[in-house]
Parts: structure tokens; C-alpha cells; sequence
């Protein structure tokens, strides 16, 4: 990750964001809130991503044929340390494309899942899968501020046989996903 200055001429910081995956890591999506803390989400397939302590999910579920799951970072201003960290996913392949924040520090993401397992919350919009064999899900799930647990989280498909994809994300001043 590599934060510039406000006119684009001075590195502010660059840093590794990552583990050792065979596969890699990517962000795919990142966001930076009013106080400067940068927010990233992606995928990665290493079982060694850094997770933070009291994370809502600090445990590796990728597909163990080597499929990437999703995860959310939250760097600190200056990109000296990770405020939290997380994985989002479960037993199959999973990316996080795109992510917003609100006022309060939830973070907003979305993306794709392929896991019959993918944590949803009680009164999701779709708390199963409803996919069929090489297909996926969209899902939206709402982090709170401290990354340490799902206030929503849903996923979503229109057709069985089809894959579906949050590719972006925006939270209105409502602070109500769009």
C-alpha cells in the first residue's frame, strides 16, 4: 500500500500488506476515513495473512485447493501499524472488491463468495448460498469500527446457475448501503 501526498509529488508512506500464499495477495478496493486511516479489502490465499488479535475472523477458511478468501485491513495514518485486520470468507473462494466506510468507522464491503458457509447475520436479506457448482454470490457485509464483528452481512444471487459480483460500494448520509 503507498499513500502520497495531497498533490501527488512526495511518498507519504509504502508498506507490504500480505503473507506467503502461493497464489498472492491483492486489494481490490480501498477507502481512507476523516482522521486518515486507509481501509483495504481484496483476497488473499495465505494462511498467514496478519490478522489482528480479536478480529472477527483470524483463522484462514480458503478452499484448499488454493482459492483466495477475503479479507479487511485497517492501516493507521501514518502506515506504521495495522489498527485490524481480518479474514471474510469461508471454505471456498471469496474476494472483497469494494468498500466504503460511514461516519461511525463501520466499514461497508462487497464482492463474491462461493462458500455454502459464508458468515452471514441473523435477518440477512440471504443467509444461504444460492449458487449452484462453479458459481458465486455477491455479499454486503458491514464490519464495526473495531473489526472485531459483523453488524450485517448477506449474500446475494439472482440465478442459480450464474455468478454474481459487488463490484463497488457507497454508503449514503444516512449511512445506509447503496
Amino acid at each position: 500500500m503507498t499513500k502520497l501526498n495531497p498533490t501527488g509529488s512526495a511518498l507519504v508512506y509504502s508498506t507490504y500488506l500480505g503473507g506467503s500464499g502461493a497464489i498472492g495477495d491483492y486489494g481490490a478496493g480501498i477507502a481512507v476515513d476523516a482522521s486518515g486511516n486507509a481501509y483495504v479489502t481484496g483476497g488473499t490465499s495465505s494462511s498467514d495473512f496478519p490478522t489482528t488479535a480479536g478480529a472477527f475472523q483470524t483463522a484462514f477458511g480458503g478452499d484448499v485447493f488454493g482459492g483466495a478468501i477475503a479479507f479487511v485491513t485497517k492501516l493507521n495514518p501514518t502506515g506504521s501499524a495495522v489498527v485490524y485486520s481480518t479474514y471474510l470468507g469461508g471454505s471456498g473462494r471469496e474476494a472483497g472488491l469494494g468498500i466504503a466506510l460511514d461516519t461511525r468507522g463501520n466499514a461497508y464491503v462487497t464482492g463474491y463468495t462461493s462458500s455454502t458457509n459464508f458468515p452471514t447475520t441473523a435477518g440477512a436479506f440471504q443467509a444461504t448460498f444460492g449458487g449452484g457448482s462453479y458459481s458465486s454470490n455477491a455479499f454486503v457485509t458491514m464490519l464495526d469500527p473495531t473489526g472485531s464483528a459483523l453488524v450485517y452481512s448477506t449474500t446475494s444471487a439472482a440465478v442459480a446457475a450464474a455468478a454474481t459480483y459487488g463490484l463497488g460500494i457507497a454508503v449514503d448520509v444516512a449511512a445506509t448501503p447503496t
